[in-house]
């Protein structure tokens, strides 16, 4: 029963993502009067972003213990995926904007949204990321929803696409060096409880083990009195 309880598992949010999906697409054909010919182009970029995404969170790194190389390698391929994009940005005029034929066009959409998706994804998904078990979810949601109103209040115009990918490139950089920081105190908090004799660091590998035994008799390896009986040293 538990084994096919674990093979549905996956159904429930399956099925909320894809009519949360739908609802928000259907939303904007609605909203802003987006013409039939233009709702295909749009299904195509939002199938590619939202499965680049899933496909990062996928195949996050599963290692949970120090130095989490990687979430190290995770961040370094985020901000490479910014650079790109910026450089992809800045000369968009230059290449005519890879329009030509669907293989440049595929190009595009790579580097400007699945990449950076996709990176995204394995830091999020990752569990080195997420300091004292509270996750990264509400947070990375708040975060797009601010990235989102800059979007809306600066505009998306193509003499800013450059600006806006050098800014999040420098927005990631400063959330990696803060991150690193912080797995660094992890790491030498995780390396002093693993020198006193434990195998799991507190708040990183898993829960604190008891601690020791108070009383001076059970330190001895007297044990507890037994139900009824005296203690040992009560029969002199």
């Amino acid at each position: 029963m538990n084994a096919a309880r674990s093979r549905v598992a996956w159904i429930p949010p399956l099925l909320v993502g894809a009519a949360a999906a739908a609802s928000a697409e259907m939303a904007l054909g609605l909203l802003l009067y987006v013409r039939a010919d233009l709702v295909g182009t749009l299904t195509l970029v939002l199938c590619v972003q939202t499965g680049a995404l899933a496909f990062g969170l996928w195949m996050a790194p599963r290692d949970s213990a120090p130095p989490w190389p990687g979430v190290r390698r995770a961040w370094f391929l985020l901000a490479l995926a910014y650079v790109g994009g910026a450089v992809l940005a800045a000369s968009w005029e230059a290449l005519g904007g890879l329009a030509s034929t669907w293989a440049t066009r595929g190009f595009g959409l790579a580097m400007l949204t699945a990449l950076p998706l996709y990176a995204s994804g394995l830091l999020l998904g990752a569990p080195g990321l997420a300091e004292g078990g509270s996750g990264v979810g509400p947070a990375a949601l708040l975060g797009a929803t601010l990235g989102f109103a800059v979007v809306g209040v600066a505009g998306a115009r193509l003499d800013l696409a450059a600006s806006a990918y050098v800014a999040c490139m420098t927005a990631v950089s400063a959330a990696a060096l803060l991150q690193s920081s912080l797995l660094g105190a992890r790491e030498r908090r995780w390396r002093e409880w693993a020198e006193h004799g434990s195998a799991c660091a507190p708040g990183v590998l898993g829960p604190e083990p008891p601690a020791g035994p108070t009383d001076p008799g059970l330190a001895r390896g007297l044990g507890p009195p037994s139900s009824g009986a005296p203690p040992s040293g009560a029969l002199r």
